[in-house]
């Protein structure tokens, strides 16, 4: 009977240390302007993004998003989601998901975030760019992010443009999705025109990853 009660005694000890080691937070501090990468691992089109864009390091982000703190110090994150561009709170944006990381754009750059902040901000509320082709009104989250930068006067592109695929790279076909997909919308896929995503920004060399890829919850 003692052995069973010392087994069961352990056992509530180790659930609750995981429970607590589960719950604990990670110490960091942001600053206005950094990026925030997520892992939407929870729906096809995420998974789908991730499949064309993760390149030989399999990176797992599909969606980007900037950080910005008001006066109180409440942290927000301008970002381009389904129902348009969006300013949303960081509570909210972690409850999609917690896999997270942190890149902070290079010292030179810094001057240029509050310019880039203000633009973003003029653009809350335009629709979401479903078909991912740049040049219109309409914006994906790291064609919010790339924009925001092009109009803050200076001509140097923090992220650079380049040319879209929606093949495996094994296959070299279109993923199905893909193909499905844009046949609902009625477009031809944008297979080649210019473009960029979350993970190509993640190996961005004008940023830095100040906290890495991880589950994350903050204070």
């Amino acid at each position: 009977m003692t052995f069973f009660r010392t087994i069961i005694l352990v056992l509530t000890i180790l659930h609750f240390s995981s429970c607590d080691n589960l719950q604990k937070k990670t110490q960091f501090e942001f600053r206005k302007g950094d990026l925030i990468f997520q892992d939407l691992n929870s729906d096809s089109i995420s998974d789908a993004i991730e499949s064309v864009t993760g390149g030989e390091k399999k990176l797992n982000f599909s969606h980007v998003g900037m950080v910005d703190i008001d006066s109180k110090g409440k942290i927000y994150v301008l970002e381009a989601i389904s129902k348009g561009v969006s300013l949303t709170s960081l509570d909210s944006f972690l409850i999609r998901n917690n896999k997270v990381a942190i890149g902070r754009l290079n010292n030179k750059l810094d001057s240029r975030i509050d310019a880039a902040m203000t633009y973003g901000k003029s653009l809350l509320n335009f629709p979401y760019d479903n078909i991912y082709v740049i040049g219109d009104s309409s914006y994906y989250c790291s064609e919010l992010i790339y924009e925001m930068f092009v109009n803050t006067g200076d001509s140097t592109e923090v992220f650079q443009l380049n040319p879209m695929t929606f093949k495996d790279n094994q296959s070299g076909e279109y993923l199905p999705f893909w193909v499905e997909y844009y046949k609902n919308l009625g477009v031809e896929i944008p297979e080649g025109k210019p473009g960029l995503n979350p993970n190509g920004m993640f190996q961005s060399q004008n940023i830095e990853i100040v906290l890495p890829y991880g589950i994350h919850q903050f204070n």
